[in-house]
């Protein structure tokens, strides 16, 4: 299923073969490799192609038909009953952290995007 869907996901967002390797540090004909089902990519390699499709790496498994799972500042927020070191965390801590980790995502993560 992988190889389908990184060739549905390549063409949606306008790259070719080569511009996804570079993307990735491979070369085209590694690339092509995972499309043509003679490989399979590594996991590291499917954390980037995730990243770089904005789809979760089940999604180009295969495993879920669901894109990407939103997890954000709502969904932390709307968990109940959390506690950190025995201390229960409120709404105004619950913000911080949700802030804390949407920086360290987009730091960690920033990968070049068409333009």
């Amino acid at each position: 299923m992988h190889a389908k869907r990184l060739k549905e996901l390549r063409l949606e967002h306008g790259y070719t073969m080569e511009e996804i390797g570079k993307k990735l540090g491979i070369k085209k004909s590694s690339y092509a490799s995972y499309e043509s089902r003679y490989r399979r990519p590594p996991l590291e390699r499917l954390r980037q192609l995730s990243q770089v499709y904005e789809v979760s790496v089940d999604y180009i498994l295969g495993i879920s038909d669901i894109r990407k799972e939103q997890h954000n500042m709502r969904t932390l927020l709307e968990m109940k009953d959390l506690h950190w070191d025995g201390l229960p965390l409120d709404e105004e801590i619950l913000l911080q952290i949700a802030h804390i980790l949407e920086d360290a995502k987009k730091r960690k993560f920033q990968i070049e995007k068409p333009g």
